[in-house]
């Protein structure tokens, strides 16, 4: 004689709509950790294809027409089950008998999930540092150059104007410490506004951009994103006697206006691409210019665990800086998660 179905587990006829009887029971109840905010176990009840194919641990979590047989329903309704939903301190109630009585209907009679009715995941690619550049459309302003006439625009669609015009001595110091990073000596202040021109500001420009003072104040920025240090860091703070050479680098290529694409590909494997060039070997200073730690990597050998775990975070910090850097994304999380 077969035994009854588990009451968690016995059939309902009819059939609930999913918008306006199975959805709230999600919202009520699930998606406080299985929603948009939190993916417990990689779980989500408000995207359709997640929720029928089950999470992180590969077993569909709901089967269509059979109830009794749905990860979901057991974990739920079933009061002997090893996994209860939801938990017990989460401040979230448990799911009524109606309520458990409208998921099995829902479950029995086939599953049904409007496509309208699933949150809808952004494409990952669609992210802005990955999209190629485009050059968008001046503005149409009173502006002479297309930057001020971009600032112009927002600063119209904000009920704001453009102040004054900065008179001769603050303009040129302001170029001066934007471009080069000092100040100017008087008597070229004074230069500046006794010629000025239509032109000496471009001019002014110009000049600041080929002193090699530019690639020296501008480069600091790159090194910061790079985590450029010439000790090595951790708690015996040594000396990194040649790391020099990379800074350098930096600085050239800023003053030479090397193409980004070519700065990019030297740093990554610059060794490869161009061997035996000057950039070619120094770009390659970018893999090496975070923090090292000098006793898990050469007083502890990597069979140990201070040394294993030296290692795990080198690698890692490597690869974080490279994707940080490049790609404009953090990915520190995928040392244990599937990347978002």
């Amino acid at each position: 004689m077969l035994s009854a179905a588990p009451s968690w587990a016995a059939p309902v006829s009819a059939a609930p709509d999913f918008v306006a009887k199975v959805q709230p029971i999600f919202a009520r109840h699930c998606l406080s950790c299985h929603g948009p905010e939190k993916q417990a176990s990689g779980y989500r009840l408000d995207v359709r294809e997640i929720a029928l194919a089950g999470g992180d641990f590969g077993t569909a979590a709901i089967v269509a027409g059979k109830s009794g047989a749905s990860p979901l329903m057991r974990y739920v309704g079933d009061p002997a089950a090893d996994v209860r939903m939801p938990p017990s301190d989460s401040g979230v109630p448990p799911l009524s008998t109606d309520e458990l009585a409208v998921l099995r209907a829902w479950i029995d009679a086939g599953a049904d999930w409007p496509v309208a009715a699933s949150t809808k995941l952004d494409d990952p690619r669609q992210w802005w540092s990955l999209k190629p550049l485009v050059q968008p459309p001046v503005p149409q302003a009173r502006a002479k150059h297309p930057i001020d006439a971009f600032i112009e625009a927002n600063l119209h669609a904000r009920s704001l104007t453009l102040g004054a015009e900065a008179p001769g001595p603050t303009l040129v110091r302001r170029l001066y410490f934007d471009l080069i990073g000092l100040p100017p000596a008087p008597e070229e202040v004074d230069a500046f506004v006794r010629g000025a021109t239509p032109q000496a500001y471009e001019e002014l420009v110009d000049d600041l951009l080929a002193s090699p003072r530019y690639g020296e104040r501008w480069a600091r920025h790159w090194l910061d994103v790079v985590h450029y240090g010439e000790t090595h860091g951790y708690d015996k703070d040594r000396q990194r006697l040649n790391s020099w050479p990379y800074r350098d680098y930096v600085i050239r290529a800023l003053n030479d206006d090397k193409p980004y694409s070519r700065f990019v590909e030297e740093q990554l494997a610059g060794d490869a691409l161009w061997p035996g060039t000057r950039d070619g070997v120094e770009a390659l200073g970018f893999i090496a210019a975070g923090p090292w730690d000098s006793i898990g990597h050469a007083e502890v050998p990597e069979t140990k665990i201070d040394g294993k775990i030296a290692r795990h975070l080198d690698r890692d910090d490597l690869v974080a800086n490279t994707i940080n850097t490049f790609c404009s994304l953090t990915v520190h999380c995928a040392q244990c998660h599937n990347h978002k």
